[in-house]
């Protein structure tokens, strides 16, 4: 190994840690691990020569994304926004510079105990929101209703119902033998953080992430598990039927009246999907959301215009079929990519769970996205790649 390539690979090592470890807590500190992450990658390239890229199907598939938005940002009035939003889609290198590099730099393990025990702390802190808060001489943990720890509450939400499903998947690993008390521990905590956060989209995503898990797994530990889960659920939405004007029991979704959260969703999505009615092809621009949304209320009361609270919608009226073709290429990809690593990695192994836990996260991102535009939140969108990028990931031989 050259002096270069051993420079990339203790580099690769720290960032691939630093951002596992980040994940759940801080987007300035995941950005700092990235930029580690992106330096790394430069000087492996060096020192390959280039050799170590091999673009396929997921590559073209997110490239193609990335340029299909780009009609869409030049016609927007807000053209700065579109630009920066335009600009996240730098997001979808992450899983190929995880998945290239974290199992042949010997930390992809490691990876993902870190970012166990990194969520369960950050859990640790929304317990402290919840029972009041913390002052400690320099350390100050402010009291929460819905919990955040150091995030935002639907951040957070969208980050635990990847990582739950996810970590379940893990469970079911031979190889953690001690390990595995510890997770269970770990993944307690976290359901009940997700559930402290009041997020009733987020439990939505959890359990179909949960269930895609345990039909991929046919593990009837994990379908118990899920079942005393969704239990748990019931209990706990009854103890808070109403909460701060919003309905949490799980029996009265469809049946109570709408409460303003609902109803304001209720709204934009209608407005949603009149602006892709009359900008079928294009949208109405990727920055121009608000601008439309305020235009068209009229009468009708909402508590946000920032977006419309469903991914597919939003890029429906944003970026028109133009967008959102490519957006639902990119998922098909990707989930048969994730399907294939699964059936061709030898059963028991970690690369097979890996595979099966991104299919669960891919599940609860996909199902989050109704409701929520989970995905254009960086922190949810880059655990999400991290998830992706460890399925990824194979040591040579397996």
């Amino acid at each position: 190994m050259s002096r270069l390539a051993l420079i990339s690979t203790r580099i690769f090592q720290g960032a691939f840690l630093l951002l596992a470890l980040f994940i759940p807590f801080s987007i300035a500190g995941e950005n700092i691990a990235i930029g580690f992450t992106v330096l790394a990658w430069l000087l492996w390239l060096v020192a390959e020569r280039g050799r170590g890229l091999r673009p396929d199907a997921l590559f073209y598939a997110s490239l193609l994304l990335a340029l299909s938005a780009l009609p869409s940002v030049w016609m927007s009035d807000e053209r700065h926004r579109a630009f920066v939003d335009w600009q996240s889609y730098w997001q979808l290198l992450i899983c190929f510079m995880v998945g290239a590099r974290i199992a042949r730099v010997g930390v992809r393990e490691r990876a993902v105990l870190v970012l166990i025990a990194s969520a369960a702390l950050s859990c640790g802190v929304a317990f402290i929101q919840r029972s009041g808060g913390l002052d400690l001489g320099p350390m100050h943990i402010g009291a929460e209703h819905r919990v955040s720890s150091t995030l935002f509450t639907m951040t957070l939400a969208g980050i635990l119902c990847q990582l739950v499903p996810f970590g379940a998947a893990l469970a079911a690993s031979r190889h953690l033998r001690r390990m595995r008390l510890w997770l269970f521990v770990a993944l307690v905590m976290m359901f009940a953080a997700l559930l402290l956060t009041m997020t009733r989209g987020a439990w939505i995503a959890l359990f179909a992430g949960l269930a895609t898990v345990t039909v991929l797994s046919r593990s009837r530990a994990l379908a118990l598990a899920t079942a005393l889960a969704f239990g748990a659920l019931l209990l706990f939405s009854q103890a808070y039927k109403s909460d701060q004007g919003r309905t949490l029991a799980v029996d009265t979704f469809a049946t109570s009246e709408a409460d303003r959260n609902v109803s304001t969703r209720l709204v934009l999505w209608d407005m949603s999907w009149d602006m892709f009615r009359e900008h079928p092809l294009f949208g109405v621009g990727m920055g121009d959301y608000s601008i439309e949304a305020e235009r068209r209320l009229a009468e009708r009361k909402v508590r946000t215009t920032v977006d419309s609270h469903n991914v597919y919608l939003q890029i429906l009226a944003t970026r028109g079929v133009v967008g959102f073709l490519p957006f639902a290429a990119y998922f098909v990809v990707l989930i048969v990519s994730l399907w294939r690593r699964m059936r061709a990695a030898a059963p028991g192994s970690f690369p097979r769970y890996y595979a099966t836990g991104a299919l669960g996260a891919t599940a609860a991102i996909l199902v989050g996205a109704l409701t929520e535009n989970n995905i254009d939140d960086a922190e949810v969108f880059t655990a999400f790649m991290f998830l992706v990028g460890l399925a990824r990931a194979r040591r040579p031989g397996e």
